[in-house]
């Protein structure tokens, strides 16, 4: 089993899916995955030259999609 990694991404979108009762709550390689992708797209956000606020909006959409 893969662990979840504690990033502030990885915690928000598990705290959600169990908010919600998604069956991906126990799902670290989904959970981890979609965090790697938030964390990624926050960082070019920003070396694109948002702001914070605006780059943390582009990585929770990349974090919610589908979802």
């Amino acid at each position: 089993m893969t662990k979840l990694d504690f990033s502030m991404w990885a915690i928000d979108l598990k705290k959600y899916l169990k908010d919600h009762n998604d069956e991906r709550q126990h799902d670290n390689d989904f959970i981890n995955g979609r965090s790697d992708a938030a964390a990624a797209e926050f960082e070019a956000a920003r070396r694109e030259g948002c702001t914070e606020h605006q780059a943390a909006e582009r990585a929770h959409y990349v974090l919610m999609k589908g979802v």
